[in-house]
């Protein structure tokens, strides 16, 4: 019942609701910066963000590193399209419309790439590592932790943002005080050492608390250099490249 009602209500503003979309899957991520990508005040947009949030087509993050307590009423929330097809449409196919109908291929990758000043296959690697790879890696996280396979249980798997520091996997447990944080990585070129120092010198600003229990995990699509492995080994860090992630899931879907 409340999902038909929703939906009727979208179909009466189905620009309004769509433009909303749209200014979420070209970075819009806090009713401010939506609101100002429409012109529109951010008190006149919760109405809309909340109905799309329950059409499961937007969901609301907050940082995982945001305490149980304060979570209800945190002001760090950013928007995010849960649809993969919505992203991609959004950024990508919308503005490209006209191509797509004439079936244009060529020249719409060309434009697709010209959107991020580069080419149109390294602009959807672009897209696919700042969407999708993360995604799945938090994913794994959590199958991980379901499975448990951590070294902790955690409470919450998510992320973290601030304005000195950005965690792309966090996972965190507030009673036992333990805390992972991880690195995602879509380059075509192994990950090396200094990607496994840059995320130990960020993580005091991210661990809520001098007592906690760090570890890390770091994911890469075309794997680890020699050196990467040999730091990761000397801090106990768990390095997860693509063929792993991909059997960990396909097994997880598959004991479902």
């Amino acid at each position: 019942e409340p999902f038909v009602l929703v939906g009727d209500v979208i179909r009466r503003e189905t620009q309004t609701y769509e433009s909303v979309l749209k200014a979420i899957a070209t970075g819009g991520r806090t009713p401010q910066e939506i609101g100002a990508a429409l012109g529109l005040a951010s008190s006149y947009l919760s109405p809309y963000l909340k109905q799309l949030e329950a059409l499961h087509l937007v969901e609301r993050r907050i940082p995982a590193t945001i305490p149980p307590e304060r979570r209800r009423t945190s002001r760090s929330s950013r928007y995010h399209l849960a649809d993969s097809y919505l992203r991609f449409y959004f950024r990508f196919i919308a503005p490209n419309l006209n191509l797509v109908e004439q079936e244009l291929t060529d020249l719409l990758w060309e434009r697709m790439g010209e959107q991020t000043s580069a080419s149109s296959v390294e602009s959807f690697r672009a897209f696919v590592g700042e969407t999708a790879f993360e995604d799945l890696c938090r994913e794994w996280t959590l199958v991980q932790a379901r499975a448990r396979r951590l070294p902790f249980s955690p409470e919450m798997v998510g992320s973290h943002w601030a304005l000195d520091a950005q965690v792309d996997v966090v996972a965190v447990n507030w009673r036992d005080k333990a805390i992972l944080v991880g690195e995602c990585k879509w380059g075509v070129d192994a990950v090396g050492r200094s990607v496994i120092r840059e995320l130990v010198d960020k993580a005091p600003r991210v661990v809520p608390g001098e007592d906690w229990a760090v570890h890390y995990t770091f994911f890469a699509r075309s794997g680890f250099t020699d050196a990467a492995w040999a730091e990761a080994e000397s801090l106990g860090a768990t390095l997860v490249d693509l063929a792993r992630l991909d059997a960990d899931l396909w097994e997880a879907s598959e004991n479902v």
